[in-house]
């Protein structure tokens, strides 16, 4: 099995044998499964080779992921995906330009990060500081790090404002004048938009296919789930340096040696290198699923009261929705920008997409109804439902309730309720890990 996993909320690695287990015992193997909120996607492949398998997700990376690990590929597509291809001519001339464009930061960068070496304090990390919390992004230009002086124009609302009107424009440049600091460093957001262009270019002249297009496009999110600089290795809140004490006699000194350590590490991690490995891993263990496997990116709503689905032989649907006011969105608008490669305005130090997708479950108002038209319409489509529920305080919708829409939906002697506990990461609460119940609600069509 190929792995390309984000480091994602409420990720059911822990769990998949049990849900495995649950959707087998009343799916046969000539049954589809549709994953309704895919995420990403570790589920759907836990199960590409004991059903049909059909995804959704409403955010357009995890569709990106999705057509890469569960569509079918034939074996000349897999044996055509080539490192020559990808880092070939069109990679060079975006790069060529990039560096040419911020020649002294790139410079003063790769000199800071050799003085430091594994000296995580004193004067030349202080000046990897300045560095790392006065890069330019888009819109923020003044008071900024020397370094920058010549390129600052690039980062200017005007300059961007053209990329918005042609996102195909060359150079691109999206990552090194969003993302450059804290998320990556100069050189791998140079990386990114120079490997993003040679994709891109590649696939509008017809030099790669639409399927090769979507698992290249997934081994670059792979790549920035590894390097992002972020609290708790997600995307959403950027990872800041904190100050040690000038005597060291803080206790979390050492702690923010780690963190240090961390940060400078990830800076100098080749992103070209992440990338080929996993083109060779994806080469090497690539297991076929049905042909008829499918990825869509839609509202959940909006898929089931379509017509998409009528005709795909769906008997099970497995359901592991956003239950707290966690937008999703948020802490993954950097893949989900790379997909869409738009050049999106942006709001707050995050640089979040103004337009990012807001959940009705995550909703306190709307969660309730949500749940209830989703599983009505299941049902009236004569589809099973198995549903992944966790048992914290963060829940919008309380345990019970969701139970009494299954009853309402299904009726009670067609639903089932099974406990799993298991060890859970409380992001962004104390403790950081807490036992929590799993809920695996199982309700069979009528």
């Amino acid at each position: 099995m190929v792995e390309i996993l984000i480091r994602y909320l409420g990720i059911k690695t822990k769990l998949l044998t049990y849900i495995r287990d649950e959707i087998n015992r009343i799916t046969s193997p000539d049954e589809g499964v549709l994953d309704l909120f895919a995420g990403s996607n570790s589920v759907a492949q836990f199960l590409l080779q004991d059903h049909p398998i059909f995804t959704n997700d409403y955010q357009k990376y995890s569709e990106t992921v999705s057509k890469a690990l569960i569509e079918f590929h034939e074996k000349k597509i897999v044996d055509s995906l080539s490192v020559e291809k990808v880092f070939g001519a069109y990679y060079l001339s975006n790069k060529n330009k990039l560096l040419e464009i911020f020649e002294k930061p790139l410079t003063f960068e790769r000199e800071i990060l050799n003085k430091i070496g594994t000296d995580y304090k004193g004067s030349n990390f202080e000046d990897f500081i300045d560095f790392f919390n006065n890069s330019p992004y888009v819109g923020h230009i003044d008071n900024k790090h020397k370094s920058f002086a010549d390129c600052l124009s690039y980062f200017d609302e005007k300059n961007i404002k053209s990329y918005r009107d042609n996102n195909n424009k060359f150079p691109y440049l999206l990552f090194s004048t969003f993302f450059n600091n804290p998320y990556f460093s100069l050189l791998q957001c140079v990386e990114i938009d120079s490997i993003k262009y040679s994709i891109d270019t590649l696939f509008t002249k017809n030099e790669i296919s639409e399927a090769e297009y979507n698992i290249y496009i997934s081994f670059l999110i792979y790549t920035l789930n590894l390097i992002v600089i972020s609290v708790g290795d997600h995307f959403a809140q950027p990872q800041k340096i904190k100050e040690l004490s000038p005597d060291s006699s803080n206790p979390r000194d050492k702690i923010y040696l780690r963190e240090r350590k961390k940060i400078i590490t990830k800076k100098k991690i080749d992103i070209t290198e992440l990338f080929n490995e996993k083109l060779v891993e994806f080469k090497n263990n690539y297991k076929a699923g049905n042909k008829n496997n499918k990825a869509f990116s839609m509202n959940a709503l909006d898929l089931l009261q379509s017509n998409l689905l009528d005709n795909l032989m769906i008997k099970t649907v497995y359901i592991d929705p956003p239950y707290t006011n966690a937008h999703y969105s948020r802490f993954y608008h950097i893949p989900e920008t790379l997909t869409l490669y738009d050049y999106p305005k942006i709001e707050f130090f995050g640089r979040y997409r103004t337009d990012r997708y807001q959940s009705n479950f995550c909703i306190k108002t709307q969660a309730y109804g949500e749940f209830k038209t989703m599983l009505e319409l299941c049902n009236n489509k004569h589809m099973n439902t198995v549903i992944s529920y966790s048992n914290t305080e963060q829940c919008i919708l309380k345990i019970d309730d969701l139970i009494q829409i299954c009853n309402s939906a299904y009726g009670n002697e067609n639903v089932t309720i099974n406990n799993i506990e298991h060890l859970y990461r409380n992001f962004g609460q104390k403790p950081n890990k807490i036992f929590a119940k799993e809920y695996l609600i199982t309700c069979i069509a009528r």
